[in-house]
């Protein structure tokens, strides 16, 4: 559900800034997003394979939740530039990217009972405040992507003569603990507004 209450983000923004944003950067590789978008077809008939009954709308809800961070504000935002803060990673293993649809899957399988067989919309609310659970922890310190990002936004800011930006990542690089994204990008004096988008 989270594509959902990003969706509604980005309107809002939208809606409420005078003019757009100079860039939305988002925490891929853009080789890599490609290969896990064109995956999300596979996710909806695995899901469906597995939670047989489910509704159109939920095992829609199911495929569409697979990187929707990487495009979403195409829609909202079309023809602003995208930046890829991840750019450069590569994979050692390419089963990693070409087996992607089906870990999704399995992740999403461990947040309901093995027993249960149809997914409702109150399935995937209950799923998205598991996977929000499971994956808000900050780290003290950060991690090197919380560097390599930073400064990614740091040298496309400093091309840009005025503006605001989106920044897309999940709540560990945008807490503020010592080493995160934020706390570097605060460090470089670059105002952050934060907006967590939890179930």
């Amino acid at each position: 559900m989270g594509r959902k209450r990003l969706l509604k983000w980005l309107r809002e923004m939208r809606d409420f800034e005078e003019v757009p944003p100079v860039f939305v950067a988002v925490e891929y590789d853009e080789s890599i997003f490609g290969k896990i978008r064109a995956q999300r077809s596979v996710l909806r008939r695995l899901a469906a394979e597995a939670w047989q009954g489910s509704s159109q709308s939920v095992l829609k809800a199911i495929q569409d939740s697979l990187g929707y961070e990487g495009d979403l504000h195409e829609g909202v935002f079309p023809g602003i530039k995208t930046v890829w803060l991840d750019q450069g990673r590569t994979v050692e293993d390419p089963t990693i990217l070409s087996q992607y649809a089906r870990d999704r899957l399995n992740i999403y399988k461990s947040f309901v009972p093995r027993e249960q067989k149809v997914l409702s919309n109150a399935t995937l609310l209950a799923m998205s405040g598991t996977a929000w659970e499971r994956g808000s922890t900050p780290r003290p310190g950060g991690s090197d992507r919380d560097a390599k990002f930073a400064r990614v936004i740091i040298d496309r800011l400093q091309s840009e003569s005025r503006g605001w930006a989106i920044v897309i990542v999940g709540s560990n690089h945008a807490s503020e603990v010592e080493g995160s994204m934020v706390s570097r990008l605060k460090g470089e004096e670059i105002e952050c507004q934060m907006s967590q988008l939890r179930p």
